[in-house]
């Protein structure tokens, strides 16, 4: 492809940044600084320094996250010349955030053209390397598989070091789905963004149309097309910053009576899912009232599995009275709420 020789405005008009120098070559990378008191829709970005994550282990089934620090954490996101995660598929614009401090980093390494990819993953393996955790959105199934596979094409490290998906890493997708199941259509990031986050995307440009905008930027080397890009990608990166504070918040394993009846369902089924009983029950302390039939027996039927395993008779003989109310014909109930109330009065030894 030959390039326009249409006069158009610099690349560091359009994107500010500098060049960034490696021992493969160089690359562009722009780097803007946001405040903790910088609010991405409601949410100040600062807000998940101030989170709990001490209860990540057990949302997310993954010991590595047992100490999960924001201050430790590298959030990514790409966009790539392709949906599918095969070997073809590159990454021409990769964003990452990290703290500094109590302020937010977040930098954009743009390829601005194919010879420049071994510099722009010799500086995020420069970055990689830096934190400990990973964090992403859909992550695990996108992103690190295309920055693996061309990691291990350009052999800047061993296979081994390249296995970015075997590092400790926070996918958001997996415990928005896990936390938000049923409350609306989706759980994508802007979908989140609008009911979580309350931040709305003006003239966002579709992920979809990322490539052909930067496939232009190659043939006619007009940079106007990588400014869509840029903030698309900006825009996710900061809302996996304050989604992640957010949904520490949401997921406390305590009572919450503001927490909405189908956000505490969800999390009570997951906590027992983990077999974290006292978690499950704590969620379900001063859960509001439940009009749907079908939940109030779903939360119950938590509650009663969560106060037999954890030995909490006094739960058990109360969340199996109110199953049967719910269903006064059972007679497996009554024998069950006879048995709790002996073991209430006098203990049996387990």
């Amino acid at each position: 492809n030959s390039i326009s020789t249409i006069a158009h405005a610099p690349l560091e008009e359009a994107l500010p940044g500098q060049v960034m120098k490696t021992r493969v070559g160089a690359t562009w990378v722009a780097s803007t600084l946001h405040e903790p008191a910088e609010r991405h829709g409601d949410v100040p970005l600062g807000a998940a320094l101030e989170a709990d994550f001490r209860h990540l282990e057990r949302m997310t089934g993954d010991a590595r996250l047992a100490g999960f620090d924001p201050r430790e954490a590298l959030f990514l996101d790409i966009e790539a010349t392709g949906l599918e995660h095969g070997a073809g598929t590159l990454a021409f614009l990769v964003g990452i955030g990290f703290f500094e401090g109590d302020t937010l980093r977040l930098e954009q390494i743009l390829l601005r053209d194919h010879d420049e990819e071994a510099a722009l993953l010799a500086i995020l393996w420069e970055r990689v390397q830096a934190f400990r955790y990973l964090v992403s959105f859909n992550g695990k199934s996108f992103d690190l598989s295309v920055l693996q596979n061309r990691m291990v094409m350009h052999r800047m490290c061993s296979r081994e070091e390249s296995q970015l998906k075997l590092r400790p890493h926070l996918d958001l997708l997996h415990v928005s789905r896990a936390v938000y199941k049923g409350l609306w259509d989706d759980v994508r990031l802007q979908t989140l963004e609008r009911h979580v986050l309350g931040f709305v995307r003006h003239d966002d440009m579709p992920g979809a149309m990322a490539a052909s905008c930067w496939f232009a930027w190659l043939r006619e080397a007009d940079p106007a097309p990588l400014v869509g890009i840029a903030v698309h990608n900006r825009h996710d990166v900061l809302s996996m910053v304050a989604l992640a504070g957010v949904l520490a918040r949401e997921a406390e394993p305590r009572p919450d009576a503001g927490r909405r009846s189908q956000v505490a369902l969800n999390l009570a089924a997951l906590y027992v899912r983990r077999k974290a009983n006292a978690e499950a029950l704590a969620v379900l302390e001063h859960t509001p009232p439940l009009a749907d039939y079908a939940q109030r027996e779903a939360m119950l039927e938590l509650l009663v599995k969560a106060a037999r395993r954890s030995g909490d008779y006094r739960k058990l003989v109360a969340g199996l009275e109110a199953l049967l109310v719910l269903g006064p014909e059972r007679q497996q109930l009554q024998r069950a709420i006879t048995r709790a109330r002996a073991r209430l009065v006098e203990p049996v030894p387990r």
